[in-house]
């Protein structure tokens, strides 16, 4: 009796080792004996007994599939079937795709699926077109449609799993997307746009190793990837990353339309934000970071002190931040520090006068500290309003992005109005003469540094409000993407 074939262990693109599997997908079936193998899979022989009698066979395998499976793999082949070192021009009959192999591989084999959905890429666009993936709910969207539209580009939105079908009628200029958002984590999608030759380019406006954490594939390092937040330009780049730029966060171009429309917050601070991001806890599930050094670092906090992911990183020794999950064990010990460093802002903003916190609804079990708590408000609503009529909006960074700036940096001067903000590294983006007078370091400086800037006057809001106009507007931002786009 024959012996059952080796069970591969295969060593796969992202460098873990991985059992293939034997499920196929069919792509294309056909009254045919033609028959087009796309991997093999770990059982060649089993695989022949599967198709039909008389079928005549062509397969393309991974090359480093290949080199690891064996001489046994090898010798299992039947010897009538043709090998191809790549696609036929017009490729018929019956397809049968290797889900495994797919998956071990998609660097190999997404190019070639690329040219199976489109044959023959669509002509370029007769106006400049920006493919953006339709999704509800985003930041930055509508800024960017807006800025976009006012450079002349039309937007095309793409819903998932319509994107060979829009290539094969259209070539835009440029694919956005905002952390990876609308592509798949396999890369097939980008995969379809290389070969339509469309500029992929992604802003990632939160920690770029969380967003990358889904990804299964390494042709994210081909990607133009924006950060708001220079600190990971190095650990990217030493990841792979080819191209790789810091773009800040921008101005709203509405906020500068505010009206102070909000008399309830007029003498009033304000603090704008949630107690943790929407999505947290599943997408930290399964992770505790270890409680001596959350205790150190909660300690550090107290001192004005910053232990932020880098902070994180190191102490946890952790060097590989792609692939796997070992970017979030050092994300959420970031997290859980940026929640109780903004219960601590809220707790020094109440003591420098009667604040209001606009946000979730556990603040006031983190933050012990009298203020009057409102509901989350919409982006596009209240918001401008309420930063033009309060007596200050005092802000918090996030340990989550080192060098980080938030939205508040850019749209409460944008409003007409001040911005009270933690010492932040990233704030050397602007101005010295700019920053020196709006910056805390500990909670408790705030009563104090409050009254310094209130003492700068009107000058300075007014000297912000024009550097915010003239530097960071989402034009600028666009202009930024469009140039590094194209090189």
């Amino acid at each position: 009796m024959p012996s059952p074939p080796r069970r591969l262990r295969l060593t796969d693109e992202l460098g873990q080792l991985k059992t293939p599997g034997t499920a196929r997908e069919l792509l294309a079936g056909a009254d045919s004996p033609d028959w087009l193998l796309l991997g093999l899979g770990p059982d060649p022989a089993a695989l022949a007994d599967e198709l039909p009698a008389g079928a005549r066979v062509a397969w393309i395998e991974c090359p480093d599939f290949e080199a690891q499976a064996g001489p046994d793999w090898r010798a299992a082949i039947p010897p009538h079937w043709t090998r191809l070192e790549g696609l036929p021009s017009s490729p018929g009959g019956n397809i049968s795709l290797s889900t495994s192999g797919l998956r071990l591989f998609p660097g190999f084999w997404g190019p070639l699926l690329a040219r199976l959905r489109l044959p023959s890429p669509a002509a370029a666009s007769p106006k400049p077109t920006v493919l953006m993936p339709a999704s509800s709910g985003r930041l930055l969207r509508r800024e960017l449609i807006l800025a976009f539209k006012a450079r002349g580009f039309r937007i095309l939105e793409v819903q998932p799993g319509e994107l060979a079908a829009v290539l094969r009628r259209e070539s835009p200029s440029l694919f956005l997307s905002v952390n990876f958002d609308g592509l798949d984590e396999l890369g097939f999608d980008f995969h379809l746009l290389r070969r339509a030759g469309v500029p992929v380019a992604v802003w990632c406006v939160d920690n770029p190793f969380h967003a990358l954490s889904r990804l299964k594939g390494v042709f994210w390092r081909d990607i133009h990837i924006f950060v708001t937040d220079s600190w990971f330009l190095e650990p990217l780049r030493r990841h792979g990353a080819n191209h790789a730029y810091h773009l800040p966060l921008a101005a709203c171009q509405s906020f500068f339309d505010a009206k102070p429309d909000a008399p309830h917050l007029e003498n009033k601070l304000l603090f704008v934000g949630r107690s943790g991001f929407p999505g947290r806890d599943d997408f930290f599930a399964g992770l505790r970071p270890p409680q001596a050094l959350l205790d150190e670092a909660l300690a550090m906090l107290r001192r004005g002190q910053r232990p932020d992911y880098a902070w994180w990183l190191e102490r946890l020794g952790c060097e590989t931040l792609w692939p796997g999950r070992q970017a979030r064990l050092a994300g959420l010990g970031a997290e859980l520090c940026g929640q109780a460093w903004r219960a601590a802002v809220i707790e020094g903003a109440a003591a420098a006068g009667p604040l209001s916190v606009c946000g979730d609804e556990r603040w006031p079990e983190l933050a012990r500290a009298a203020f009057e708590l409102l509901p989350p408000v919409d982006y596009y609503g209240p918001l401008a309003g309420m930063y033009a009529s309060c007596r200050c909006v005092v802000g918090a960074t996030s340990p989550l992005l080192p060098r980080g700036l938030t939205q508040r940096h850019f749209d409460v001067w944008a409003s007409g109005g001040l911005l009270l903000s933690d010492a932040a590294p990233g704030l050397d983006i602007f101005p010295a003469e700019l920053t020196r007078e709006i910056v805390f370091r500990t909670p408790a400086e705030i009563p104090q540094a409050l009254r310094r800037l209130e003492s700068a006057g009107e000058t300075l809001r007014a000297a912000w409000r024009e550097h915010i106009a003239a530097r960071h507007i989402y034009a600028a931002r666009v202009e930024t993407i469009l140039n590094h786009a194209a090189s």
